[in-house]
């Protein structure tokens, strides 16, 4: 990548015996959001630690803007991070928060008077009548706004972002996922965001790197994620899935059948060693397998509903149809009942 502003070169760490990062390489894009995505324990908050310098590696380099940071400390690298439980302190107002860092920056790194700046940051997360409001007066989204505020006023090369919306209720997590995006690009600065949440990294990131026990499994556009998963544990990971001989099936893109579809047989196993995914539009297209079984459960969940199908050879199925209100609604069908399940050829791509 030949604008990139962030370079790992086969970083390891251990804590102890236990190996945390593995031989981690890697390379982020100046102006990108980048998210580090993998369940508790996959090594991405290590990973991100080690950029940041609170770590430091057993092995490999961190090149930050071309500089390699081996043993640079933290407070004397180019990036700042934004915490899950932001950090504020409690006795400073927001305008204090927001300025802290700035009477740590030696003279000649502050563009303007501190007043001015810290005002702009204000205006930049839309805070401007909170100044002097303390962090208990504060909402859940407005301390994260004054945490995001009081980093980048320090104008880092990279922003590190951990977790930093795990805190929040649903509702508003969702709206400041809109607004975290937004400010990316705003500001323009590279952002590199840990989450263990699939749908906010698909929503939130231009690439992902998924990990797993501290390796990185894949890397790729958050389409190419979750559209052509390489391993097994990705295709798992990025939503259930059901696995056939050496098949995987993303369950919201099958569709269930009263009867075999015309032209369809029935195959219990639809091929070797490869994923195998359909779109929910894949209905107007040929089908390439055809699975007869029978309905154990059905969950109406408002937009769809989710059905757990017990094949003829014995595998659990789930499939996610949209309650779009059709004549053929699949609410139907009910436990018991006997169903076919297809999915789209076109979207087969091998696993590793």
């Amino acid at each position: 990548m030949s604008d990139a502003i962030l370079r790992l070169d086969a970083v390891e760490k251990r804590f102890g015996a236990t190996p945390a990062v593995r031989g981690v390489t890697l390379e982020i894009a100046r102006g990108e959001f980048f998210a580090l995505l993998g369940p508790s324990g996959c090594g991405k908050t290590t990973l991100l630690r080690l950029i940041a310098g609170f770590e430091q590696p057993d092995r490999g380099r961190v090149i930050l803007d071309g500089a390699d940071v081996a043993g640079v400390p933290a407070n004397e690298r180019p990036v700042n991070t934004v915490f899950q439980h932001y950090a504020l302190f409690p006795h400073l107002t927001v305008a204090e928060n927001v300025g802290f860092g700035l009477r740590y920056k030696k003279q000649r790194e502050v563009v303007g008077h501190p007043t001015s700046a810290i005002h702009e940051m204000l205006t930049l997360v839309r805070l401007e009548g909170l100044a002097d409001r303390k962090p208990d007066q504060l909402s859940g989204g407005q301390k994260q706004r004054v945490a995001l505020a009081r980093a980048l006023i320090l104008r880092p090369k990279v922003l590190l972002l951990d977790e930093p919306l795990a805190a929040l209720d649903v509702k508003l997590r969702k709206e400041m996922q809109m607004e975290l995006k937004a400010l990316q690009r705003r500001v323009g600065i590279t952002f590199v965001f840990v989450t263990h949440d699939q749908e906010e990294a698909l929503t939130l990131a231009d690439r992902v790197a998924v990990m797993n026990l501290g390796k990185i499994e894949q890397v790729g556009a958050t389409e190419e994620i979750f559209e052509r998963p390489r391993t097994r544990f990705v295709a798992d990971f990025m939503g259930a899935v059901n696995f056939f001989d050496g098949f995987v099936v993303r369950p919201e893109k099958m569709r269930l059948h009263a009867a075999p579809p015309a032209g369809i047989g029935q195959a219990s196993a639809p091929g070797a060693n490869g994923l195998s995914q359909a779109r929910r539009e894949s209905t107007h297209f040929p089908t390439s397998c055809c699975v007869e079984g029978t309905v154990e459960s059905k969950t109406y969940q408002g937009e769809t509903t989710r059905w757990q199908v017990r094949a003829a050879d014995g595998k659990l199925l789930t499939v996610v149809e949209p309650n779009d209100g059709a004549p053929d609604d699949v609410s139907r069908w009910r436990e018991g009942g006997r169903v076919w399940v297809t999915w789209d050829k076109r979207h087969q791509v091998p696993l590793q």
